[in-house]
């Protein structure tokens, strides 16, 4: 398996805790996205690339779409199996599905193209698993906004300070997602881009402390282990300060949202 890939196995155990939807979110993005597979096909076969635990795909099916999904984690698969049963998966590279040529009628990426190596190779080796006049779905948040995105700036000023280490994500985010956007339009028609959802989320200056100590999220796996105490102790009283109290739950929105792309009949 290519090393630069990155696997979630060391936080499948909360995957879902920490980049779960609410209920009523989780099926209003499905609804949204089953609507878009069925243009393509009545009962349409759904290949999710980077399914992990099931976030998108198990509300999916329970929609009542056919959904497969690839992944290169066994243990955020392992989570998948124990949700559901009849959602087909496969530990495999997004760049080299093992899978039969235009199988399936919808294609969907979420949360997962701008951690792959290149995803315009991941592209291309994926859009031929979709049979002509398929759907292609990219999905991810809004982006890098309100308070939390303040924090995250702290915390990544004093990563680059005391580890000499960029650990930036969201420009990362903003451009896969333009790249992928472009590449679309070149090889597809009716190139969309919606919002699959909107809602109220609360965050806590304490809540990103521990997650940081947690090493929860992916930027932070690049912070070395000696220098983690450090940059805690750095943003633990800048972030009570942002927050007015470390123990202060502030309320911001958030968004899902998705280009949505035919490919030619």
């Amino acid at each position: 398996m290519n090393s630069n890939l990155k696997s979630f196995d060391r936080v499948a155990h909360c995957y879902d805790e920490t980049r779960g939807l609410p209920p009523e979110v989780e099926r209003a993005v499905a609804e949204r996205i089953a609507g878009f597979a069925r243009e393509a096909a009545p009962s349409p076969r759904v290949l999710e690339v980077g399914v992990g635990t099931g976030r998108i795909a198990v509300p999916l099916a329970a929609a009542g779409l056919r959904v497969a999904g690839i992944d290169i984690s066994p243990k955020m698969l392992g989570v998948l199996r124990e949700k559901r049963r009849d959602i087909d998966v496969m530990l495999a590279e997004a760049a080299h599905p093992p899978l039969r040529a235009a199988a399936f009628d919808a294609l969907l990426f979420v949360h997962i193209l701008h951690l792959v190596p290149d995803a315009i190779a991941t592209l291309r080796a994926t859009l031929l698993l979709v049979r002509p006049g398929g759907v292609v779905i990219h999905a991810g948040d809004q982006g890098h906004v309100a308070l939390r995105a303040q924090a995250e700036d702290l915390i990544r000023d004093a990563v680059a300070e005391l580890a000499r280490i960029d650990i930036t994500d969201w420009d990362v985010h903003e451009r896969v997602r333009l790249l992928t956007e472009e590449f679309l339009r070149g090889v597809c028609t009716d190139v969309r881009t919606v919002v699959l959802a909107r809602w109220q989320t609360r965050s806590r200056g304490r809540t990103m402390l521990d997650r940081l100590a947690r090493k929860d999220f992916s930027s932070s796996w690049k912070i070395p282990d000696e220098v983690l105490p450090a940059v805690i102790e750095r943003v633990t009283p800048q972030l009570e300060a942002l927050y007015g109290g470390l123990d202060r739950e502030l309320e911001f929105e958030r968004a899902m949202i998705a280009t949505v792309a035919r490919l030619p009949a």
